[in-house]
């Protein structure tokens, strides 16, 4: 089973957050409508070096661009559904402990959002 990525998703969302069509968005790479076309839909992929290109352009790292949903990161969201962490320390009280599962819980409800944000994206294309 493949590895899930978001370079479609990631390139889609370039093009619209810069005001870009997808020919001018290819332009700027070397890269024909039709090719940014097969990216967005995820039918292909970019070679490392175009992909490094586009990461350069946009300030971004490789793994950024392809394990992140940019979108959801610029939306300020520190929680994708394959990237979740909690760094709670163990709690020594009740009242520590309160804290610390609501904060848990707050975590999830962010990560539920920003599940429910790709969700909504996907169903759209």
């Amino acid at each position: 089973m493949p590895t899930k990525n978001y370079i479609g998703l990631n390139i889609k969302y370039l093009c619209e957050n810069n005001f870009l069509s997808q020919d001018d968005f290819g332009a700027k790479f070397g890269l024909k409508k039709s090719v940014v076309g097969t990216y967005v839909r995820g039918i292909s992929y970019p070679k490392v070096e175009i992909m490094q290109k586009i990461c350069e352009e946009y300030n971004l790292t490789l793994d950024e661009f392809v394990n992140l949903d940019l979108y959801l990161k610029n939306k300020g969201y520190t929680a994708t559904p394959q990237y979740t962490t909690i760094t709670e320390p163990a709690p020594a009280d009740y009242s520590t402990e309160k804290e610390a599962l609501l904060k848990t819980i707050a975590a999830q409800e962010q990560t539920i959002a920003a599940m429910q944000l790709t969700i909504d994206t996907l169903l759209k294309k």
